[in-house]
């Protein structure tokens, strides 16, 4: 019984081995493996390629202006004061993508905030490192009582807000 069962064991894995390998598909294909063989060039080809030489170049190539900041981000420091205004709870938000429509309305793309801190009394600071890429950043300086936010734009040049 033992001699039977490796028997037939056998033999089942040769016949799953003579079946190939799946693959379904109506290909009427003998099942070998097809190999794309290189086209052949004609020697006026490999003569060119041959003669174009990439010069290789090294990191004393490069000429870069003293001045030159390798640093990708910017940092600025925003002051908001609007206690002539309100002095009541609210809180600064900063976003780096915003869109200006027609009539002149900011929308800031939320999924683009970048700081956001609580003022006290209408005051606060905040520190934002953002990078260079943007020119101008959109300051919302919301209210718990559900008014509309007050809108800035902010640049590094002019970073205050003063109400």
């Amino acid at each position: 019984m033992n001699t039977f069962t490796k028997t037939t064991s056998i033999l089942a894995v040769l016949m799953l081995t003579a079946c190939g390998g799946g693959g379904g598909g109506s290909d009427s294909s003998s099942g070998a493996a097809q190999v794309d063989e290189p086209v052949a060039s004609s020697d006026s080809e490999a003569t060119e390629q041959a003669s174009v030489q990439v010069p290789l170049r090294s990191m004393q190539d490069l000429a870069v202006p003293d001045d030159f900041d390798y640093n990708p981000t910017q940092t600025v420091d925003v002051l908001v004061d609007i206690s002539g205004v309100s002095t009541q709870r609210a809180y600064i938000s900063v976003y780096s993508e915003f869109q200006e429509s027609a009539d002149g309305t900011l929308t800031p793309d939320y999924a683009y905030r970048i700081a956001n801190g609580a003022l006290d009394s209408g005051k606060g600071e905040i520190n934002i490192t953002y990078a260079q890429e943007y020119t101008s950043l959109l300051a919302e300086i919301w209210f718990y009582d559900g008014t509309e936010p007050m809108q800035r734009v902010i640049t590094r040049e002019n970073s205050d807000i003063t109400y």
